[in-house]
């Protein structure tokens, strides 16, 4: 873990205590993704599964943190939330996991700065997914909202 994704995450902790909780690490920042490593013992459930309710919620932190992250880079202030998300789970996790986080493309980091900068609000789609044994288990897409 680098100083960037080190100094991200006690962010996120702070910001979002209830995040410490779900037993997740940033493992890499870049421009437009980043990933993130969950703990399969502490996500399982009573099927030796992990929980639903946890790939859901670390999907959201794991979008919400790659678009987090750009504000504070970019040095934007506002109140970042998600407005909308849909989850399809695709596969049962029986191991330790990645999320992964990106933008649907490229330009959509500076169509979303610029349209803050000029009106004081942004929307942005995020995707997310859940790697398991290198396998996508499961596909995320949140709307998020940034204001003012």
């Amino acid at each position: 873990m680098s100083q960037l994704e080190e100094n991200f995450q006690n962010t996120l902790f702070k910001l979002i205590p209830q995040t410490k909780n779900l037993g997740i690490k940033i493992t890499k920042i870049d421009e437009n993704q980043i990933t993130v490593h969950g703990d399969y013992a502490l996500n399982k459930n009573h099927l030796d599964i992990v929980f639903g309710g946890s790939i859901a919620a670390i999907s959201i932190t794991t979008a919400w943190s790659l678009v987090q992250s750009k504000i504070e880079q970019a040095g934007l202030k506002g109140n970042l939330v998600i407005k909308r998300q849909e989850i399809d789970y695709l596969l049962p996790v029986k191991t330790d996991f990645e999320c992964v986080a990106s933008f649907q493309s490229a330009d959509d980091w500076d169509s979303f700065k610029k349209s803050y900068e000029e009106k004081g609000r942004a929307r942005i789609v995020v995707t997310a997914q859940i790697i398991s044994e290198s396998k996508a288990t499961s596909k995320f897409q949140g709307v998020f909202i940034l204001y003012k």
